[in-house]
């Protein structure tokens, strides 16, 4: 493990002291939930910002390993810094509003609210795109130094990731995530998800850990062919469209 982080240092400094930032943020704010007893939509209101600080930190860590393989240092670079910038913008404005007592997500009460969720919109739309951007870039990379079935499993890791990224326009286009009912109903453990009704994070979640899940698919198999990485990502599509498809219908995922 040490090894590893080592090697996402050595790669982007800037990524992994974002990830190691947001870890640290993960654990305070743990600590914190244990002495602050408010709720929002019925949970503990940190019970958010814990799990993106979670998300974000994984995130971070995440790139470096695929960026390795891709050669374009300038916009590898401008990418690091805005995805940094998109990352860091996006807890300090969850973290605060949950400080405040207030929804960061799908707020439009008061103007404050409702500019720092535009901007929030507006932000992690535009890291999302170029996302996509560098996902198209590895498909100019030819499979040298890296096997055609880890550069198949990165390009359609990180494309699946920026599709199901966007499909937070269509919670925030609502003004909620659950379907068929109000948000803060009953929910599964920890993540909350709707247990009476359709929620469209559940495709969100799977669908950006794509980015995580397809090339460790490949690593653990140990596949060197890029057929069953390319298959293996097309079946998790389905089943991540299908969850989506599930929660639109506004039926719950159990």
């Amino acid at each position: 493990m040490k090894t590893l982080f080592n090697r996402i240092k050595t790669i982007s400094p800037a990524f992994y002291y974002c990830g190691l930032g947001h870890l640290a943020l993960f654990i305070l704010m743990i600590i914190v939930a244990q002495f602050d007893s408010r709720q929002l939509m019925g949970i503990n209101l940190w019970i958010k910002p814990i799990k993106f600080a979670i998300s974000i930190a994984i995130y971070c860590l995440t790139w470096p390993l695929l960026l390795q393989y891709l050669p374009f240092e300038r916009i590898k670079k401008r990418f690091i810094n805005f995805s940094v910038f998109a990352m860091t913008f996006e807890m300090l404005a969850i973290a605060t509003q949950a400080a405040r007592g207030q929804l960061s997500h799908y707020n439009t009460a008061g103007l404050y609210n409702a500019i720092l969720f535009s901007l929030m919109g507006i932000v992690i739309v535009s890291q999302t795109l170029f996302a996509i951007y560098i996902g198209y870039l590895f498909f100019k990379v030819r499979p040298i130094q890296i096997s055609p079935a880890l550069l198949w499993g990165i390009r359609l890791g990180i494309i699946m990731g920026g599709i199901f990224a966007l499909e937070g326009g269509i919670m925030a286009s609502r003004l909620a995530h659950t379907v068929g009912a109000a948000d803060g109903g009953p929910g599964l453990p920890l993540f909350n998800w709707s247990r009476i009704a359709g929620d469209l994070r559940i495709a969100h979640f799977w669908g950006l850990h794509a980015l995580q899940i397809v090339p460790l698919f490949v690593v653990l198999s140990n596949t060197k062919k890029a057929k069953p990485a390319i298959v293996f990502a097309g079946l998790y599509f389905v089943i991540v469209s299908l969850l989506f498809y599930n929660a639109m219908l506004g039926r719950p995922l159990f």
